[in-house]
């Protein structure tokens, strides 16, 4: 097309030509040029044929050479052909790859939702399993609860049957203790040991009544130096516990000889001396307290507090002559034995005045 426009704007510039010249020209000279603008467009023509040839036997040689690697790619086998279809850019290959990794990736991931999904499912047999044994366990538990109850409802009525037996018999022994016949006619151990019993009876009937209560526990530090003197285990243990409940720093001791050991030790501020002991007599003890308290002026005077189930105006005498503060009548309770520290220190367990 290109060399066609060429002889066309060759034959347009000679009938120009023609037309321009003057009227004079030859018709020769006319058939010179126009002669001279063909061979001069068959020139033309001819080189773009020898040229398009050219790149025609080029391009023939190219797509031989590509089916010859095509062919030889072929030949070498299967495993490579998707690499010589991928070198000579065959995008339906590449698709097909894609393709294939991304349903490779799509199966692991629904492979690992499966995982996850057996994991959970498993992990939710175990917690099924977890709760119906913690189902059987509070079963087990409540099960125990009522009997616990139950067994402490025994408990209780049996506690409450031996109060019952308790109160009369230390009534009659009290009446014994306090009648003139008997102190007439007994003599002095006989009167010993019924006073014992007494004692005894009174220490039993403080037990019973401090099983069936709840004491408070108060965690505080040791405000006060108590002793306890009383050959009576029970009483001893339960007047410690409730003042340690209360804060108080308690030593006990089970004879006079004792308790003058604990003298010698430090001072103290409450003394419970029990009346009836053993080896001496709290009067005696007393007596013996006073004396060397003398010998550590430095030291405050303690407090004694008799503990006796006599609390006669001839006995309260007594005491106030072997150098005692005041008396505590057995059986005594709990409350009584704090209202008595309350009294005689003020400002360990509440507010008050000194006697």
């Amino acid at each position: 097309m290109a060399q066609a426009a060429l002889v066309a704007l060759c034959l347009a510039i000679g009938l120009s030509g023609w037309w321009l010249m003057p009227s004079q020209a030859s018709w020769s000279a006319t058939f010179w040029l126009l002669l001279a603008l063909l061979v001069g467009s068959g020139l033309n023509v001819a080189v773009f044929l020898t040229l398009l040839r050219q790149r025609l036997r080029a391009g023939e040689e190219r797509v031989e050479a590509a089916l010859g690697r095509m062919a030889d790619a072929l030949d070498a086998g299967e495993g490579e052909a998707p690499d010589a279809a991928e070198r000579l850019g065959d995008p339906q290959a590449t698709l097909v790859e894609r393709l294939d990794a991304l349903a490779r990736c799509l199966q692991g991931q629904v492979d690992r939702w499966r995982c996850e999904l057996d994991a959970r499912r498993g992990a939710e047999r175990r917690l099924a399993d977890d709760l119906e044994a913690l189902r059987g366990r509070l079963a087990r538990l409540a099960t125990g609860r009522e009997r616990a109850r139950e067994e402490s409802r025994l408990k209780s009525d049996y506690l409450n049957h031996l109060q019952q037996v308790l109160t009369p018999l230390m009534a009659s022994v009290g009446e014994v203790l306090a009648s003139d016949l008997f102190r007439r006619d007994a003599s002095e151990a006989e009167r010993a040991a019924v006073q014992g019993l007494h004692e005894r009876l009174a220490d039993t009937a403080v037990l019973l009544e401090n099983l069936g209560g709840t004491p408070a526990s108060v965690n505080e530090p040791a405000r006060g130096r108590v002793l306890i003197v009383d050959d009576g285990p029970v009483n001893l243990m339960l007047a410690q516990q409730v003042l340690e409940r209360q804060g108080l720093q308690v030593c006990t001791a089970t004879s006079g000889a004792e308790a003058l050991t604990c003298l010698d030790k430090q001072a103290y501020d409450l003394v419970f001396m029990d009346i009836y002991m053993a080896d001496m007599d709290g009067v005696e003890t007393c007596r013996t307290w006073r004396t060397r308290e003398v010998d550590h002026p430095e030291r405050p005077r303690s407090v004694v507090v008799a503990l006796t189930a006599n609390a006669g105006d001839a006995d309260r005498r007594r005491f106030r002559a072997a150098g005692m503060d005041d008396y505590l009548a057995k059986p005594y309770r709990p409350q009584d034995l704090l209202e008595t520290v309350k009294r005689w220190l003020p400002g360990v367990l509440g507010t008050g005045e000194r006697a």
